[in-house]
């Protein structure tokens, strides 16, 4: 008989969350009057909030909100800030070959002003294709040496080596494994990544409209490689982490009936759907968490979720986002939470047109959870799993792609269920209660 052991991780986020609730922060300029409330991106840097907005960049020295200060780009709309290594700004401007058209530019803090770089110096339209589906960009240090690694949706990767005065792109390369021959690796970009400690650069590819790819470059953006992830529709998030020291990749996006997220521990070569999934995590455009700590993520029309079992299953963070009855839909795309930023105390989500919102992190929020055992036992025909547990709950299979394949209810502490008819292949595992509580494990036939 082939035995699993699986160390289960029992969700009690419901009896802290019924007394945890996000904040909406005060927009209060520290001279008079409100800031603009259309918010697409923040950073944290030196205990300071900043915040993307319509009306340019505004900083929070307490991070607290209410003492709003411009920080610059005022009457500017700021897309995407990163104030990794330099202080950088995406603006959203008028195309220069179609008035029609958007198009972007990056700006540079100097020390004393923002200053426009190199990067599409003749403000072509092309740079600012679909900006609903560009998430994030990069900035990495190589030798003394600012490298920036901007996405754009169907023109290409772009990257500069001295901090935004010269731009090249790497050339495109035909996809031989999709479905449509004509598809393209490193044009449709959503977003590229740095993560601490790793010297690489990642980003997520729309290659082709049934299989998207994680992309890496293991030279600071000079050439690329890829691996296939799964059909998300479009890969909106991407993060990195470790856990019990090992390395973790964490994707998510549009398409949340694959499951909130799917985890690979081998850098990308194979993925697993998490346990949660449904409409509930459509749109999801952020994963973040710190190593060995809670992983969150924000999907854009719902809401913002935390999993303390790496990623098997999640619950709403806390109550109190108000999520407009018709969600705003740039791009054809449910599109409302912008994006998720977490301090060692706080997290904020920003909203496209409604502000933002904190929620504190007391320890009890981050930790309160217990641990069981869960035994999932395949018999030597294959054709039974014994499941041992003490929690009396109701019992779901899924495949690896998310569908459910079996529904049950434990009986007493051993249940016995029938797969003959399941193919051989992995299969995931959840129990849960009538009282919220949850546990999930994997089993292969």
């Amino acid at each position: 008989m082939k035995k699993t052991t699986i160390l289960c991780v029992f969700i009690l986020m419901n009896v802290t969350l019924c007394f945890s609730q996000w904040q909406k922060m005060s927009l209060t300029n520290s001279v008079g009057g409100n800031i603009d409330q259309n918010m697409y991106q923040m950073a944290l840097n030196n205990s300071k909030l900043y915040v993307a907005t319509n009306d340019g960049i505004w900083e929070s020295a307490s991070a607290n909100g209410g003492d709003w200060a411009a920080y610059g780009l005022q009457g500017k709309r700021v897309f995407m800030i990163n104030f990794g290594v330099l202080k950088l700004a995406i603006v959203v401007e008028i195309a220069s070959d179609d008035a029609t058209k958007k198009t972007l530019q990056l700006y540079k803090y100097n020390g004393t002003a923002w200053v426009n770089t190199n990067f599409n110096p003749s403000k072509l339209a092309v740079f600012g294709n679909a900006l609903d589906n560009l998430i994030n960009f990069a900035q990495i240090q190589n030798n003394g040496q600012t490298v920036i690694v901007l996405p754009t949706w169907g023109n290409g990767i772009w990257r500069s080596a001295d901090g935004g005065d010269t731009w090249t792109k790497p050339a495109y390369e035909t996809c031989t494994t999709c479905l449509d021959n004509t598809s393209l690796f490193y044009k449709k970009i959503p977003g590229i990544y740095t993560f601490p400690g790793d010297t690489k650069i990642y980003g997520t590819d729309k290659a082709d409209f049934n299989l998207q790819f994680m992309i890496y470059s293991e030279d600071y953006g000079l050439t690329w490689k890829n691996k296939p992830v799964a059909n998300f529709f479009n890969p909106w998030s991407l993060h990195k982490r470790s856990v019990g020291g090992k390395p973790y990749f964490y994707w998510g996006g549009s398409t949340g009936s694959l499951g909130a997220v799917w985890t690979s521990d081998d850098a990308g070569t194979n993925w697993a759907a998490s346990f949660a999934l449904g409409a509930a995590y459509w749109n999801n455009r952020r994963i973040i968490g710190e190593d060995d700590g809670p992983l969150y993520i924000m999907c854009s029309a719902d809401n913002v979720y935390v999993s303390n079992d790496n990623g098997d299953s999640f619950e709403p963070v806390g109550t109190g986002i108000t999520i407009p009855s018709s969600v705003p839909r740039p791009a054809n795309e449910p599109f409302f939470l912008s994006h998720l930023v977490k301090s060692s105390t706080k997290l904020y989500v920003s909203t496209t047109t409604d502000g933002l919102y904190s929620f504190d992190l007391a320890p009890s929020a981050v930790e309160n959870q217990k641990t069981n055992k869960l035994k999932l036992i395949v018999s030597a025909d294959k054709s039974k799993l014994e499941l041992i547990t003490d929690l009396a709950s109701k019992i779901i299979i899924f495949n690896t792609e998310g569908k459910v394949m079996k529904i049950g209810q434990t009986q007493n502490i051993k249940t016995l269920i029938d797969i003959q008819d399941l193919k051989s292949a992995m299969y995931f595992v959840q129990i849960k209660n009538a009282q919220g509580e949850n546990c999930t494990g994997k089993f292969v036939k």
